[in-house]
């Protein structure tokens, strides 16, 4: 989870926050009314947005450098079938039933900008989902798909908020996310740096697969070799 005394120095500062705006907002001799009020809501503002970020980020974890996230095996049980087990740090393990001929894992990346930044929190990054893709155009139009979340999340969604609007104090990176062929007994290891995420092979069965997928057996003889 995100640094713990970030998290708490995050929600505190919201509370601070509000608190003076609610005395301005009430306190009838205090200034002019109109500025009296118009300080006081948008401290209230602030605060209760930074507690609520606080809240969301709960969620997220801190990312350093280039780290493994996820490890990910699979084992087949049928045609386009696979029981593929995802093992992400601190966390139990999960086992899901994707069918397809690659998977793929999307994940967030949240930045903090000025001046939440000061407080040395991020970059920060949450799994989102991983799902079954087909290698064919026709399944992929028309074939069931399989998709599963990787993680919680709160009502304030403050990735997506600024996402859509633009929220301040954060930068959402979009379209992180990584696929590899599916293979039985392979195991892959997703890694992930500020910019984005990877995959690499874990064991040889992924090797092979990843190599098989990049130039498939027949292509060799056509090519010449």
């Amino acid at each position: 989870m995100l640094d713990q005394a970030g998290m708490i120095v995050l929600g505190v500062l919201g509370g601070l926050l509000v608190l003076p705006g609610l005395w301005l907002f009430l306190r009838p001799n205090i200034l002019l009314p109109w500025f009296r009020g118009s300080v006081g809501l948008l401290i209230i503002l602030v605060g209760g947005y930074t507690a609520l970020l606080a809240l969301d980020l709960r969620h997220y974890q801190t990312l350093s450098d280039l780290e493994t996230v996820a490890t990910i095996g699979m084992t087949k049980s049928g045609p386009q079938t696979w029981r593929v087990r995802v093992e992400q740090p601190e966390q139990d393990a999960s086992t899901f039933m994707v069918r397809g001929d690659q998977w793929q894992v999307d994940a967030r990346i949240l930045h903090l900008k000025k001046p939440l930044s000061w407080l040395g929190i991020g970059p920060l990054y949450r799994l989102e989902r991983i799902s079954g893709r087909y290698a064919r155009l026709d399944q992929a139009r028309s074939a069931k798909r399989t998709v599963y979340g990787l993680s919680g999340g709160s009502w304030f969604d403050s990735w997506h908020l600024d996402r859509e609007h633009g929220l301040p104090f954060l930068d959402a990176l979009y379209g992180n996310a990584t696929f590899m062929p599916m293979a039985d007994g392979a195991v892959f290891d997703v890694r992930l740096s500020s910019t984005g995420l990877a995959a690499l092979p874990a064991n040889r069965r992924a090797g092979q697969a990843m190599d098989d997928w990049i130039m498939p057996p027949d292509s060799s003889s056509e090519a010449g070799y």
